[in-house]
């Protein structure tokens, strides 16, 4: 891709960033909360809940990270990914994000590294993807950048120095029968590292397979109650 067409991409990114914190009114160094809402099914894994200003790795399951991130999103904060082109609008509606305060870079390039650092900028938190093409050098940057913006940071993948690790061990569907049934559960043996905690643990956690199905189906319960 030309080094100029590159150049104005990054722009209209570090742009629209800014047309959104002029849009919401406010800006994440007004706000003192030192976690963002996790929800109920993590709180083993993250007994302090997802934290601003750390970096968090998960292994071997796509299912977890957007766990981590839906519960601040339907509660307020902005989201974004970047170099993950198998997490669509749809696989994020399901987890329960909210995709109007929801940005997707799937193929960032060789510009990670700067639009990283704009969405750490701008954004609450920021989903890295395993494939992109950052060094050392800038991963520790981008924790420092972090650290300073008050963002999470979440990598799916390894990253060296990351405050929580989080690796899926095994992990089983359930909700399907003898032919029949639709997948409704995914349950996961997580073992959790944490500079804090010092020895790894490991925790039992279920996850929903599709968290606004769910929702939806409670709505309807509570109408068909409110009719009888």
């Amino acid at each position: 891709m030309d080094a100029t067409l590159q150049s104005a991409r990054l722009e209209k990114a570090r742009a629209a960033l800014a047309a959104v914190q002029t849009r919401v009114g406010t800006s994440r160094e007004c706000w003192d909360a030192p976690t963002l809402p996790l929800a109920p099914a993590l709180s083993d894994a993250l007994p302090a809940g997802l934290r601003r200003g750390q970096v968090v790795s998960v292994q071997g399951s796509t299912s977890l990270v957007l766990a981590l991130v839906s519960e601040a999103s339907r509660e307020g904060s902005w989201a974004a990914m970047i170099g993950m082109p198998n997490v669509g609008v749809v696989a994020a509606a399901r987890r329960g994000i909210e995709l109007s305060r929801l940005a997707l870079v799937p193929h960032p390039g060789s510009q990670a590294p700067a639009v990283a650092g704009a969405c750490v900028d701008g954004m609450d938190v920021v989903v890295m993807g395993p494939r992109l093409a950052l060094t050392d050098a800038d991963r520790r940057r981008l924790a420092a950048r972090a650290r300073e913006r008050g963002a999470a940071l979440i990598s799916a993948g390894p990253w060296d120095g990351a405050h929580v690790g989080l690796t899926v061990l095994r992990s089983t569907w359930s909700g399907l029968g003898a032919g029949d049934g639709r997948l409704r559960a995914r349950d996961m043996i997580v073992e959790v590292t944490s500079r804090a905690e010092g020895p790894a643990r490991r925790v039992a956690l279920t996850l929903e397979a599709d968290v606004m199905l769910r929702a939806r189906a409670s709505v309807g319960q509570a109408s068909l109650e409110g009719v009888a």
